[in-house]
C-alpha cells in the first residue's frame, strides 16, 4: 500500500456538534450541562446558550476521533438537542 493511501486511512476527521434550540430546556440547565459535558467555563456556557436561543443553534465543540461522538452521547442523555457534523455549519 502506498503512503499516502496509509496517510489518508489515518486522518481522522473533524466532529463539530452544533447546539440547537428548544423549549424544553431551561437556560442555566443548559449552562449546567455544557459546564460539564464540554468542559466551557460559565462564560463560555452562558455565550453559547444565548446564541443558541437568538440564532437557533451554536458551536459548542469540535474534535477528533471518538470523543466528540461520546460528547454527543451524553449530551443526547442529558436531554439537550445536538448536532453532529462532519461539516462546519
Amino acid at each position: 500500500m502506498s503512503t499516502k493511501k496509509k496517510q489518508k486511512q489515518k486522518r481522522r476527521k473533524r466532529l463539530h456538534l452544533y447546539l440547537l434550540n428548544d423549549e424544553v430546556n431551561s437556560f442555566e440547565y443548559v449552562v449546567k450541562v455544557l459546564m460539564s459535558m464540554c468542559g466551557h467555563n460559565a462564560y463560555q456556557a452562558e455565550q453559547c446558550a444565548t446564541i443558541t436561543h437568538n440564532n437557533g443553534k451554536s458551536h459548542i465543540y469540535s474534535g477528533l476521533g471518538m470523543e466528540p461522538i461520546l460528547v454527543y452521547e451524553s449530551l443526547i442523555k442529558h436531554g439537550l438537542s445536538i448536532k453532529l457534523t462532519n461539516k462546519k455549519l
